[in-house]
This record gives structure tokens, C-alpha cells and sequence, in this order.
């Protein structure tokens, strides 16, 4: 595996797949040019890297907004918008994309889940305690 300054930008952010990150790992491991390398990444980025790229990554600029993958969780995109959000999500491999379509599956699972509306509902009951009484 050839590793670049691309590939320990990925690995620093956590973009790249489980054996691509072994494998750069070990490769810094045993590098110390490598490590010497991540190290100034590090600094770098520490300073305040505002280039293009840095940018891109930092502010996620690729990725599609919670309500977009909601949108495309329940398939109310347009096609093309759709196969974008399957490339970013499977190929690039956006774990914080992941990360938010999982937590949007995993709400609108506990809204239809019994246990929780009843646990929702006490909530909101015992909450009313706490607020002022009307005048």
C-alpha cells in the first residue's frame, strides 16, 4: 500500500475502512519517516490548515444533511441524488454519514416501539410537575 499524505489525512480523520487503517498503522509503526510525516500532518492541522482540501474535510462539505438522508432512508429523492447518497455512504465509506442515517433508523424505530411511547408519555406527564402553574 502506497501511503501518502491523502492516505494519513484519511487515516487522522478516521475515513478510511477497517483494513486500510491496519494496514497504515502498522505501516507507521514500523516507519519512522511515516511517523515523522504524521506528526507534521498533525501540527499542521493543529495551526490551523485552511487549505481547500483541509476545508472540505473539516466542515463534511460532500455530505448530504440530516434531512436529505432522512429523505433518502424513506426513498423521497430523486435518482440521481439517491445513487449519490448510496457512493458517498458505501464507497467513500462517510462514517458520520453513517453514523446519522444509523440514528435515524434507530429513532423512528423507538417511535414505534411500545415501551418507548409509553416511557415517552410518563415523561411528558411527570414533566408537567416542573412547570409553572397558569395564573
Amino acid at each position: 500500500m502506497n501511503i501518502t499524505k491523502a492516505t494519513l489525512d484519511a487515516f487522522i480523520d478516521d475515513h478510511l475502512n477497517e483494513q486500510e487503517t491496519i494496514k497504515v498503522e502498522k505501516a507507521v509503526r514500523e516507519s519512522p519517516e511515516l511517523q515523522a510525516q504524521l506528526s507534521n500532518i498533525i501540527v499542521s492541522r493543529d495551526m490551523g490548515d485552511h487549505s481547500i482540501g483541509a476545508i472540505w474535510r473539516r466542515e463534511h462539505l460532500s455530505c448530504p444533511s440530516r434531512e436529505e438522508l432522512s429523505s433518502f432512508k424513506d426513498d423521497a429523492l430523486e435518482s440521481q441524488r439517491i445513487d449519490y447518497i448510496k457512493f458517498h455512504l458505501e464507497t467513500v465509506g462517510c462514517k458520520a454519514c453513517k453514523a446519522n442515517l444509523s440514528d435515524l433508523n434507530s429513532s423512528k424505530d423507538s417511535l414505534t416501539n411500545p415501551d418507548t411511547r409509553e416511557k415517552r408519555r410518563q415523561f411528558l406527564e411527570n414533566s408537567k410537575i416542573l412547570l409553572p402553574k397558569k395564573q
